[in-house]
């Protein structure tokens, strides 16, 4: 079969599958006639229904800093699909794209005739990226689940060196349940027999489930802490603390639950190091300051201030709230909102106009995005200041005409406004 990238991205970023997934057989069966490549890698595991992302850098940055050949895998992307699949800092080139995807689509009709369903892109793409991999001869590889993580197409891989959950938030209730304890069961479902774990401290109850899964996997638990992080400082650069050995670590991206991401790679890189892996205290530092993740809290322009955030779901929302408090304590914002209509939006918006003193609305997606002008007029009737954008284009013209230097901006919502904002705004 003879591909280009039309081709590899109608495969790996569309949707197909038969919309239930009950057993990781489907998966198994794939990788299984692809030469099993995930059974000669080994893998830092990444759950979580916010931070992943961020915690992929920062683990992967120190891997990096300490010369190992590190392989990244998250989801989903902003510009392009290649970010997808990452060999140490650089995207995997559209030619070993075609070249690995050729390999996975040639076996794709046996193992749908087989198994009697169809397989998910995700899982596809998943596929691609282990076999790219193991091509590779990756040291080790940062794999990000996709969505939950028991059921989840990443969950095919040996035990990991590590395993680390970021969070918990209601977010995918409709795959993963509808309480946090049932998230917390499908992302404590990455946790394996005798494996390790890093995750911070919840509330009682999700802490119960990890708990449990830990136990009966006879696994390591380890658990962080933001408390433990000393002499904390936060601006819109980022921040500074110290953690255990660590001196003044700085971190660019910014807000405090940063710091717990950062915290969650830093424990996880001291657990590699005690199994053998060569990681120097200079190279978990350097790792974490070299650490950025497009898209989250990210700064586009100074003067006037303008970040843009990829908050999307009730956590992500709660964490950019607590980031404006603590950065613009004393300040009334300009916010530009765009989510989807199968979100609860309203509930969203709601966290974070009592620092706005202006809101735009806008659709990141035609076809599934919110009516910016319904929204609009939803906001103007509870007497907020509000009016919409008819596009992202739109949004990007009226943000770059803006001359208030002492004015602060915030665009946030689903991550294809994000990405729309980051092509548009070159």
């Amino acid at each position: 079969m003879v591909m280009d990238m039309k081709d590899v991205i109608a495969l790996v970023n569309t949707n197909r599958g038969n919309g239930k997934k009950e057993s990781l057989n489907r998966m198994r069966t794939l990788l299984k006639k692809i030469g099993n490549p995930e059974q000669r890698l080994s893998f830092v595991h990444i759950a979580g229904t916010n931070g992943k992302g961020s915690t992929a850098s920062f683990i992967s940055q120190i891997l990096i800093q300490a010369n190992l050949k590190t392989g990244i895998f998250t989801s989903p992307h902003l510009e392009k699909v290649n970010e997808r699949i990452r060999f140490n800092e650089a995207f995997i080139s559209d030619d070993d794209f075609i070249r690995t995807t050729e390999k996975v689509a040639a076996v794709v009709d046996a193992v749908e005739k087989e198994c009697g369903e169809r397989l998910y892109s995700f899982e596809i793409l998943t596929a691609v990226a282990l076999l790219y991999y193991y091509e590779q001869k990756c040291d080790i590889v940062v794999l990000e689940a996709g969505i939950g993580g028991r059921l989840d197409a990443t969950n095919t891989i040996p035990v990991p060196e590590v395993a680390i959950v970021t969070s918990i938030g209601m977010d995918h209730t409709k795959m993963l349940g509808d309480t946090l304890e049932k998230i917390a069961g499908e992302k404590a479902g990455i946790i394996k027999e005798k494996g390790d774990v890093v995750l911070p401290s919840f509330t009682r109850p999700i802490d119960d489930v990890f708990q449990k899964m830990s136990e009966d996997q006879q696994a390591s638990l380890h658990r962080v802490d933001i408390n433990d992080a000393q002499d904390l400082n936060m601006t819109e650069q980022g921040s500074t603390f110290s953690y255990k050995q660590f001196d003044k670590v700085t971190v660019r991206m910014v807000g405090k639950h940063q710091v717990s991401n950062a915290l969650l790679a830093i424990e996880a890189a001291l657990i590699l190091k005690g199994k053998g892996y060569e990681l120097s205290g200079e190279d978990i530092i350097r790792g974490i300051e070299a650490s950025y993740w497009p898209g989250r809290m990210e700064k586009i322009q100074d003067d006037p201030t303008i970040f843009i955030d990829g908050a999307h779901n009730p956590e992500g929302v709660e964490r950019l709230r607590e980031s404006i408090e603590s950065l613009f304590p004393d300040e009334k914002l300009m916010i530009v909102v765009g989510m989807m209509k199968d979100k609860d939006y309203m509930r969203m918006i709601d966290n974070i106009l009592p620092y706005a003193n202006k809101v735009y609305t806008v659709s990141p997606d035609p076809y599934r995005g919110f009516a910016p002008r319904v929204v609009a007029r939803q906001l103007q009737e509870k007497g907020i200041d509000a009016r919409p954008f008819d596009s992202i284009s739109d949004t990007v013209d009226f943000l770059k005409k803006q001359t208030d230097t002492n004015k602060k901006i915030i665009v946030f919502g689903s991550l294809y406004l994000i990405g729309d904002i980051k092509k548009q705004w070159k």
